[in-house]
């Protein structure tokens, strides 16, 4: 629990303005806010206190992910101090330890390689119980960020946040509400929004593995997968979770949810999986991925042609897209091997002139003056 005066003290606001522009140290905007730190944080306090706080205009832009056109509100630097010391003292501690072990977003000590690692581990859990001719249920929620209700969300957290103080809970609530511009939705650029994001389908991931005793199932953000032994089983699961979700105001997205056969092969986090008849368990990098990195290099050629890019930034980008791929993929040799040759074809390596040592320096000076004396003496003869 913690109360108002704790939630904004100066030492917290300090220290939770270093850690939130720890990437972004070089923007004009966060420089201006360094440059009187301590006079606006104390602003803001006294704005908090005094309940006169009010969130900033946010810094709107678009981004393309995979294709996917996405809008982002970014908050600005003193909105974004106060929401990193509210995940720090009130939400984190109040809904992180009531969500499930398999919740893998947007969490310390989780994430994208924590859920791939989770993900195997239960599959070859349940290859050595049941064998391979077992289904998986693959699933997505369909527009879920825009979908999330926040009344809903309200109600969904309320008894995590019943010992915190009435203003405090108004303030999260005042949060919620500011995350969007209308009754749903919460916006993709700020911290908060993103363990509210991760706690609200908690009711469904608590119906599934405590009411069902559902054993192998997880979810990553909006994705989530269950194995099981028959397709009908996966099939009356898939209904039991269309109903819950249809109470939070959500929807499954029909042409992303399926029901795969494990020795067909399917596709789980960008990660192509396919299962041997001995149960031995292959992973590829999907398809797409490498697409999308071969377009990238081709642009990177583009821009390092007009001079926006350096060969060292390249070089850097490349490397560090390739050491995750043998991290993660250390079976695709043939699939590194044509990264490499196309990185090459775009930006062959330069032959560097050998600088000659002072011995052939001083060889080569004997030589030619050998030579001019001997052109001498043919002349005198």
């Amino acid at each position: 629990m913690a109360t108002l005066e704790q939630l904004v003290e100066l030492d917290k606001l300090n220290e939770c303005t270093v850690e939130c522009t720890k990437q972004s140290r070089w923007k004009e905007s966060t420089q201006r806010y360094f440059a009187d730190m301590l006079t606006r944080n104390i602003q803001l306090q006294d704005d908090v206190l005094h309940h006169r706080y009010k969130v900033s205009p946010t810094i709107d832009f678009t981004i393309n992910e995979r294709g996917h056109i996405r809008n982002i509100e970014a908050p600005v630097v003193r909105d974004r101090d106060l929401q990193k010391s509210m995940m720090k003292s009130v939400l984190t501690p109040s809904l992180r330890p009531y969500l499930i072990y398999d919740n893998y977003a947007s969490l310390k000590q989780r994430g994208t390689a924590f859920a791939r690692k989770r993900f195997e581990i239960m599959l070859r859990r349940f290859i050595r119980k049941n064998g391979t001719d077992g289904y998986i249920l693959l699933g997505d929620i369909a527009k879920y960020f825009e979908s999330i209700s926040h009344e809903t969300l309200k109600q969904i957290i309320a008894p995590r946040l019943v010992n915190e103080p009435q203003e405090v809970i108004d303030l999260v609530h005042y949060m919620i509400d500011t995350s969007s511009h209308s009754d749903y939705g919460l916006n993709l650029g700020s911290e908060a929004p993103q363990i509210f994001a991760v706690y609200y389908m908690n009711p469904i991931d608590i119906y599934i593995k405590v009411v069902r005793g559902v054993k192998f199932y997880g979810h990553y953000m909006d994705d989530f997968f269950s194995l099981a032994t028959t397709k009908e089983e996966l099939a009356e699961l898939l209904d039991d979770i269309k109903g819950k979700a249809k109470d939070i105001h959500l929807s499954i997205n029909s042409k992303k949810t399926h029901i795969v056969k494990l020795s067909h092969g399917f596709t789980f986090l960008q990660v192509r999986y396919t299962i041997t008849k001995t149960g031995k368990i292959l992973k590829r990098p999907s398809r797409s991925k490498i697409v999308r990195e071969r377009r990238r290099l081709k642009a990177f050629r583009r821009m390092y042609d007009k001079g926006q890019m350096t060969r060292n930034d390249i070089f850097n980008c490349y490397q560090s897209w390739r050491g995750s791929l043998i991290r993660e993929h250390n079976a695709c040799r043939d699939i590194v091997t044509s990264m490499d040759a196309l990185y090459q074809s775009l930006f062959p390596v330069r032959q560097k002139r050998e600088k000659p040592s002072r011995k052939r320096m001083v060889k080569a000076i004997n030589h030619e003056a050998e030579t001019e004396d001997l052109e001498y003496c043919l002349t005198l003869k």
